[in-house]
This record gives C-alpha cells, structure tokens and sequence, in this order.
C-alpha cells in the first residue's frame, strides 16, 4: 500500500467523538485556499455509513458545497438519523469548522434487492480504449506538461487514487469527443476488504476534474487567467457496489451552462462494461 492510499484512508475513516458525531482531518495539498469537494463528499459519506447497519449500502447523496472550509483544520462532521424504515434509511450530515457551517448532505441507504434490469448504453468506443497500465501515472502526467495546467500543489503531488487520464486537455489525446475528461481509476494500493471504505473513497474521487469539462470548451482550466469557477452542489448515484481495487473507467462531459452556472456529469463504468455509479455538479462560473 502506498503512503498516499495510507493517508486517503485515514482521511475517509473520521474518528467518532459521540453516537452520531465525527471529526475528520483537515485538508492539505488542494492546490487552492480552500477544502477539495471531494474531502467533504468523502468523509461525511463514511460517517453516514458508520450509523447504518452493514446490511445497508448507500444509493444516492446530494449535498450542497456551502462554503470553501479550511484548509489544514479538522472538520466536525454531525449525522442526523432522519428515517430508518424496513428497506430503507435517510441521513442527513452537517460538516462545520470553528461553529461554520461549510457543507451539507442527505444520503440514503439501502438493502440489497433484485428487479428490472435496464443495462445502459456503454461509450461507443469503450474496446477501443487505452489500457490504464498503458497510461502515464497522473503526476507524471502533469509533470510534463509546459505550464501545469492546474494548481502544482495538487497536480504533482502522489494521490491515494491511482488515475491515468485517457482524455483530457492535458493529455496526448485531448478532450473526448464530446470535450469531456475521462480516465481509468483505482486505488494506489490494495485496499482493505471494507466494502463502506471503498464507497466513501469513490465518493471522494467522484470531484475529482468534473468542474473542469464546464472550461473545456472554452479552451481553459481552473489556472487560466481571469477564470473563477466553485462547485456549487454535487449529486451521486450508486448502482452497485464498488470495488476500488480493481480499475474502472470515468467518463464525464459538459452538460450545459448558461447564466454563469453550469453542469457537468459523469459515470464509472467496471472494465467488465457494468455501470457502478453516476454523477451530477452544478459550478459557479466567472469570467473576469
């Protein structure tokens, strides 16, 4: 196990002060002045997950990014058990730093069931892909581009998440076709045998570049001059369990933008073609 999969986990597994109370770790290494989404997304989907039982698993979250949190201080996490029916159960989670609200988030949970199955349509050129171990690790990715398109202190440094970039400004290959980012991820390392650590570490990476497709178009990034872009909310569905020890493919793309917000989407795909999980975030746009 890498150092920095070492490090991921102890950021996705916050410790618990009281019955529906955590605390998680700061963030560090961002590359802005700010908490990278995915931290909240991450750490407040395993305290949700610490309440349930282990016959649960989670289906959906929506959580709204309130404020940039602060980097580097610890962030109390507050679960509110708001339904816990026979089938399903509902979590609320409030993250705060120094008495301030900064994130939200409901989640909800399930039991394994069966039902219609609707298999959805996998990127068209899902065989022709480049396989991942083909593929520059991302930091060194990053280290040969001239300038580093994003913020160096996030670009260079190792990730608990191994990602090697199919399409992307930043790489070979460019944007997808439909000026989207995509990429093959899994964890930097073996993970442990715990399926709720392997869900909350797929939330967390779930942030990761999927602000960026909304620049795409526009030829920019998040460290083009006179560019400011926020998330604003991010939804997750998961379809199926995730084992983050295996590769899986992420495919997101532009939506739509128009009133200085936009919205981009994502999906991750087994290299099996199964759909494990898809996503949604609204961002703030300016152009200054």
């Amino acid at each position: 196990m890498s150092n920095a999969l070492k490090d991921l986990i102890e950021i996705l597994r916050p410790s618990r002060i009281d019955e529906d109370r955590f605390q998680g770790m700061g963030s560090s290494g961002d590359g802005v002045d700010a908490t990278y989404g995915g931290h909240f997304l991450g750490q407040a989907t395993a305290a949700a997950l610490a309440t349930v039982d282990d016959d649960r698993n989670v289906h959906s979250i929506h959580a709204y990014f309130l404020s940039g949190g602060r980097p580097g201080e610890p962030i109390d996490y507050a679960v509110e058990r708001v339904r816990d029916g026979r089938s399903f159960c509902s979590r609320r989670v409030t993250a705060s730093q120094a008495g301030k609200v900064a994130f939200e988030m409901i989640a909800s949970f399930t039991v394994a069931a069966s039902g219609e199955v609707i298999k959805p349509d996998v990127p068209v050129d899902f065989d022709d892909l480049p396989p991942p171990e083909s593929l520059p690790r991302y930091h060194d990715l990053m280290a040969a581009q001239d300038p580093v398109p994003i913020a160096a202190g996030w670009a260079l440094r190792e990730h608990g998440v191994d990602v090697r970039v199919v399409n992307a400004p930043w790489s070979p290959n460019g944007p997808s076709s439909a000026n989207g980012i995509r990429m093959w991820i899994r964890a930097n390392g073996k993970m442990p045998d715990d399926p709720k650590l392997h869900a909350a570490m797929l939330a967390y990476q779930s942030d990761e570049s999927l602000a960026d497709n909304l620049l795409v178009p526009s030829g920019l990034t998040w460290s083009s001059p006179d560019v400011f872009i926020v998330s604003l909310d991010h939804g997750m569905w998961f379809h199926r369990p995730v084992d983050m020890n295996q590769w899986h493919f992420v495919e997101q793309r532009p939506l739509t933008a128009e009133g200085g917000r936009g919205v981009a989407c994502g999906c991750v795909w087994t290299q099996g073609k199964k759909l494990v999980a898809s996503f949604t975030q609204e961002a703030l746009m300016r152009f200054v």
